[in-house]
């Protein structure tokens, strides 16, 4: 059995979410402050029986919320209905048992079977935060809200005010198993049966890394705890021979040094205390000392790394932090396997794992995301469904494309979007979108905006030419202006743009591709004012879509240059290429550029689209030679155009 689906309403940004759960791990991605962690923390707080805090309540809901109180309070709105009206917080698990043995016991899934359909193999758990305060009670909270002729006041920031204060106390956590066949048919079950279904585990971003003997950040003292309380036929067969020596060895050492030390400090206790006590008639005195090594080991154990010279060993602390904060998460890792040993019934342990990059280095992450399953595989014989959080696009594009969940942040909310569903309905470029994500440091996850550009070039000169824009006042629409926005600059070519295209609009980012016009004559490049064609397979790919032409369909130079600024923009991307200025057009990039600065150029008097050809070897030397030789330089039209597009997008959709 396994946990397959969460639904989530009413908890933060995540007003109407949806998380498809993949079998093994499953990784949230997306930019700042888009809900990646509300999720499992709205999981941690439901597993942890913690209070609903006014915090976590939806903004957009509030107001809502705060007419309903009001219109209660006024006898317009009965208790019962504001309960049923009243925008509660929930979660949903959704859990798929087809692939269990029918005969098996189903442990701790058990009381959340409530259906008697024999074909059926799922199973819902609902858990609310409902509100618990009696009609009495709630009336007596609010009556602060009335004025002093005992009418309710129109004001709902006091309302607000009184939901601020006593926010914890309007609401109780209820659990449900629910028919999956019939909605309505809920059963009432206990906090302990959803804590037996779930066993919950996090190890959170900022991890302490317990190096100073402190037992409540040591995790290695945690693990060593275990040895000393787990029965020996729950240990991991691989120490239980070593478990049983120390264990052997502990007890030998409690016993001889509590009867030596008993002993000794007797003598001293007797020789030294005076006044005439004890004597012959009065008992003696004695010392009993209660001592336990196995403390000491729990409390005073920490990691050392140790030369092969003499023996020699190094603290801890002297290792990087990378490589602490991998050892950290490895033992927390073996504490949840051996708690999970230790159940009774049949259960889904789950696992939060939130930016586990801190302090690694690019291999080292790619490395932690590779192995995390097989890891997970070997110390633990229950399965664990994993959830990660990231920052990093090394991890983003070590785990596997179906396993990622992108959160998109809309005016309605966050909700979760599923690349395993993209790549089932766009089989035919996966391939080198996957690829590519693999093979490149690829930001796209993260980003506010994404700009694909043909090569060196544009990578190299974009930010700079941004920074032109700006201060020519071209993105004074807007507060926050493109330089302040998160934007990926990344190079892809005008032949492989348009792959990406549909996975963007997927994703929702807003996307400016920044080409080349590349025009052709009878298939060899030529000058755009006598080209009949282009070899740039996204303006080709772009021009059919919008004109609804076919793959084998011809497409004309013409066509593309026709196409008109709401024609260059496809549901979240916009496309620009070289456009006429002076009178003609280049056909790359660096002939733009040589264009609208022909003085830096030599160019003087009457000059040809021949004049424009890019003569120079290497690209790159052409970009680095005009930021630096030619600061003062002019940023070609159509780059100008693309920039002001994108700066005009709104994240939020």
């Amino acid at each position: 059995m396994r946990l397959v689906n969460i639904k989530i309403q009413n908890y933060r940004l995540l007003i109407n979410a949806e998380l498809q759960v993949d079998e093994n791990t499953t990784l949230i991605v997306g930019r700042n402050n888009t809900a990646k962690t509300s999720c499992v923390e709205l999981i941690d707080k439901v597993l942890k029986n913690k209070v609903l805090s006014y915090d976590d309540f939806p903004l957009i809901k509030r107001k809502y919320a705060y007419i309903l109180l009001a219109q209660f309070m006024r006898n317009k709105l009965s208790f019962e209905k504001l309960c049923e009206k009243f925008p509660i917080t929930s979660i949903d698990f959704i859990v798929d048992y087809s692939l269990d043995d029918p005969n098996m016991n189903l442990g701790a899934l058990a009381p959340f079977i409530i259906d008697v359909d024999v074909d059926s193999t799922t199973a819902i758990i609902h858990v609310e935060y409902s509100i618990k305060i009696s009609e009495e009670s709630l009336r007596t909270m609010f009556e602060s809200c009335f004025s002093e002729n005992g009418n309710f006041s129109c004001k709902l920031e006091d309302v607000r005010d009184v939901c601020m204060a006593n926010f914890s106390k309007l609401f109780g956590l209820n659990i449900y198993a629910v028919n999956p066949k019939d909605d309505k048919e809920r059963q009432l079950k206990d906090y302990k049966e959803l804590t037996n279904l779930f066993p919950f585990y996090t190890i959170p971003a900022e991890r302490m890394l317990g190096e100073n003997g402190d037992h409540s950040s040591n995790s290695l003292g945690t693990l060593i705890s275990s040895y000393f309380s787990v029965d020996v036929e729950n240990l991991d067969p691989k120490v239980v021979d070593e478990v049983k020596e120390l264990r052997k060895v502990v007890e030998e050492a409690n016993i001889n040094i509590q009867r030596q030390s008993n002993e000794l400090l007797g003598n001293i206790v007797n020789k030294a205390v005076g006044f005439g006590y004890p004597n012959a008639e009065e008992l003696q005195l004695g010392v009993n000392t209660r001592l336990q090594i196995d403390d000491q080991i729990k409390d005073k154990t920490e990691l050392t790394y140790t030369s092969n010279v003499i023996g020699e060993s190094l603290p801890s602390s002297h290792n990087g932090l990378g490589y602490k904060n991998l050892i950290k998460i490895e033992f927390m890792l073996a504490d949840f396997a051996e708690k999970t040993k230790q159940g009774n019934l049949a259960c889904i342990p789950l696992l939060f794992i939130e930016e586990p990059e801190s302090h690694m280095h690019p291999q080292m992450q790619q490395t932690f995301a590779s192995y995390l399953e097989k890891f997970l595989d070997e110390i633990s014989d229950v399965h664990i469904q994993t959830f990660l959080t990231s920052h990093s696009a090394h991890i983003a594009n070590t785990i596997d494309f179906s396993q990622i969940r992108y959160a998109q942040k809309t005016a309605k909310g966050v909700i979760y979007k599923n690349l395993n569903t993209f790549a089932k309905t766009n089989s035919a470029n996966l391939d080198f979108i996957k690829k590519y994500l693999t093979l490149s440091r690829c930001d796209l996850f993260f980003a506010d905006k994404i700009i694909f550009v043909e090569g060196a070039s544009e990578r190299l000169l974009l930010p700079d030419m941004i920074e032109k824009c700006n201060k020519e006042g071209l993105f004074d629409s807007k507060k926050y202006k493109l330089p302040a926005q998160y934007y990926a600059l990344i190079e892809i070519g005008g032949a492989y743009a348009s792959k990406f295209i549909p996975f963007v609009n997927f994703l929702g980012i807003p996307c400016l591709i920044l080409t080349d016009i590349d025009s052709i004559k009878n298939g060899k490049s030529a000058l755009v004012s006598e080209g009949d064609s282009t070899s740039n397979a996204t303006l080709k790919w772009w021009v059919r879509r919008v004109k609804e032409l076919s793959e084998d369909d011809a497409i004309n130079l013409s066509d593309v240059i026709a196409l008109t600024s709401e024609q260059r923009t496809i549901e979240k991307c916009h496309v620009e290429f070289q456009v006429k200025e002076n009178e003609l057009c280049g056909r790359s990039l660096e002939e733009a550029i040589i264009n609208v600065n022909r003085t830096q150029y030599n160019l003087t008097g009457t000059i040809a689209e021949a004049d424009l050809k890019f003569a120079e070897k290497s690209k790159t030397d052409f970009a680095l030679n005009l930021v630096c030789d030619n600061p003062e330089y002019i940023v070609p039209k159509y780059i100008k155009d693309g920039l002001v597009w994108l700066n005009e997008q709104n994240v939020l959709v």
